[in-house]
Order: C-alpha cells, then sequence, then structure tokens
C-alpha cells in the first residue's frame, strides 16, 4: 500500500518544461518507476499560471495521458489543435507529439501518467 498526505507533497518548479514558457509546478504523487512496479516513470500533478506552457515534446516507446483537474488548456497533438476543459482526459501514444497551455485567467491543473510501452 501506499499512502501519503498532501501536506507531505512538495511542489517542484520546472523552468521551460519541455521548451515551454514559464515556470510549471510539479508535484510526485508516486515515486516512479518504483511505485508504479517499474512500469512508467512519472505519476504527477501540474499546475500551470496563465501564460505558462509545456513545449512540444515526442513520446517514444512510452505514451502519457493527462486528466484536467481544473483550469482551461490548448493542447496540440499531431498538429491538430484541442480546447480542454476539466474533466477532460487526453493520451498521448508512442510516437505522439504534443504541447500543452494553460489557457485563460485561472491555473490549469492536470494530472499525468507516462507508462512504458
Amino acid at each position: 500500500m501506499i499512502y501519503r498526505k498532501a501536506k507531505d507533497i512538495v511542489p517542484i518548479p520546472i523552468e521551460h518544461c519541455m521548451g515551454g514558457r514559464g515556470t510549471v509546478m510539479m508535484e510526485r504523487l508516486l515515486d516512479a518507476p518504483k511505485e508504479m512496479l517499474e512500469k512508467g516513470r512519472a505519476y504527477v500533478r501540474h499546475t500551470l499560471e496563465p501564460g505558462v506552457s509545456i513545449g512540444k515534446h515526442t513520446h517514444e516507446k512510452e505514451m502519457e495521458t493527462m486528466v484536467v483537474v481544473s483550469g482551461e488548456a490548448i493542447h496540440i497533438i499531431n498538429g491538430e489543435e484541442q480546447q480542454l476543459t476539466a474533466g477532460d482526459i487526453i493520451a498521448a501514444m508512442p510516437g505522439d507529439t504534443h504541447q500543452i497551455a494553460c489557457k485563460g485567467e485561472k491555473p490549469l491543473v492536470v494530472i499525468a501518467q507516462v507508462l512504458y510501452e
């Protein structure tokens, strides 16, 4: 069993994440890959303030799922632009290229999981 109190999860600032704008605040929800049974490299919560983005990147031999917890986003995957709001889910499959940015005046909060192929 893994049990972690919210107060024990420390935000880590990531400047220009994947070449994006501003500072993404990342919280490691699981200690990957150990706590993901060696099947993934990340299970995190990202908070992006208005104007902040995660830059364009490609997933090789892994997939990433993201759930929008709150806020609004512009997500571009393989050249297709999507407008995301709370509750929306995306999955970038092996070989997909994507990026995401906070849209609007409220912070964007997403939970992301990266699993090995």
